[in-house]
């Protein structure tokens, strides 16, 4: 796996991104339901696998290291609270906080859902920011998603696009590999050295965020020029993705006339001017819905690590 260290914006802090999470989070994020083990709970689940965790734990306090937990509530369906590790040198003060590849500091949602809204907003033909936040309503499970967070993260993909000087598809080649579109977990960074030990380097390497900022700023300077008169780079960052992963939409008949009713009748008077007819929205079937929302994470999952191997920040 690359090197996956995105800056946040705004502050000192620091996140790996962890491509090969625990099962209880695959779990989760694939169908959105807590294991059958914790259905009633509302258990914390943590990155890594149990045991695993604790090596890391283990290697890292011999190395002078400190470990402490934060805590995060991601909804798809379902909400549970993800328990990640943050890393810090307490000789410098510089901390990594590991988290999975789906989660968005702060963020309230899977980045696989704003992603989606960003999507299905550029590709459909009516650009109807309630529309795109209904078929994520329909097909992430989430009531709560409103056209403003569209909006939002419309605008936050085009400070990422600016920023990273990004001018091509994401991940344009990982997504031929079947694996990705099954959603399966790419294999972990163990050719570059375990996390633990990635970790431990950056921290000893590194004496404070902005030293890092300037490294990795040396990379990004190095990427190629923008294309001159670009005026949809967002589309183009997304253009791997297919099209008919957006394709959930499927417009009914007006309100207020039965399908097939074609009686001639003749114009009703009316005092008032005539309201446009909205059509009701009618979504593919819930089989389908499910296919669909699998297919983009696993799209999704190369498109985050991508942007963060390449630009070293998050999409949104």
């Amino acid at each position: 796996m690359p090197f996956v260290l995105a800056l946040a914006d705004g502050g000192p802090r620091l996140y790996y991104l962890i491509d090969e999470v625990s099962e209880d989070l695959e779990y989760f994020l694939e169908t959105g339901k807590r294991p059958e083990k914790d259905r009633y709970t509302d258990k914390e689940y943590h990155v890594f696998p149990a045991e695993r965790e604790q090596e890391m734990i283990a290697r890292w306090t011999e190395s002078g290291m400190t470990v402490t937990y934060h805590v995060q509530q991601i909804e798809i369906i379902h909400r549970i609270t993800v328990r990640y590790m943050e890393v810090r040198n307490p000789l410098t003060g510089m901390a990594i906080s590991l988290i999975p590849w789906f989660m968005v500091a702060g963020r309230p949602y899977p980045v696989s859902v704003y992603l989606y809204a960003i999507g299905h907003y550029r590709r459909s033909e009516k650009k109807s920011l309630e529309e795109s936040a209904a078929a994520v309503r329909k097909l992430f499970g989430i009531g709560s998603f409103h056209k403003s967070t569209v909006s939002r993260s419309l605008k936050a993909m085009g400070k990422f696009i600016e920023d990273s000087k990004l001018d091509r598809p994401l991940a344009t080649e990982s997504l031929k590999d079947p694996a990705c579109i099954s959603g399966s977990p790419a294999e972990t960074d163990r050719a570059g050295g375990d996390v633990a030990v990635r970790i431990t380097e950056i921290l000893e390497e590194c004496p404070s965020v902005k030293a890092l900022e300037k490294e990795l700023g040396k990379k990004i300077r190095r990427l190629p020029t923008p294309a001159a008169g670009r005026t949809d780079r967002i589309s183009r960052a997304l253009g791997g993705i297919p099209d008919g992963q957006f394709e959930i939409i499927t417009h009914g008949e007006p309100c207020g006339r039965r399908p097939g009713d074609g009686r001639n009748r003749p114009p009703r008077p009316r005092e008032k001017k005539e309201r446009c007819v909205q059509r009701p929205l009618n979504f593919v079937d819930n089989q389908r819905r499910v296919e669909k929302r699998k297919a983009f994470i696993g799209i999704c999952r190369r498109v985050v690590l991508d942007a963060a191997a390449t630009c070293h920040r998050f999409l949104i």
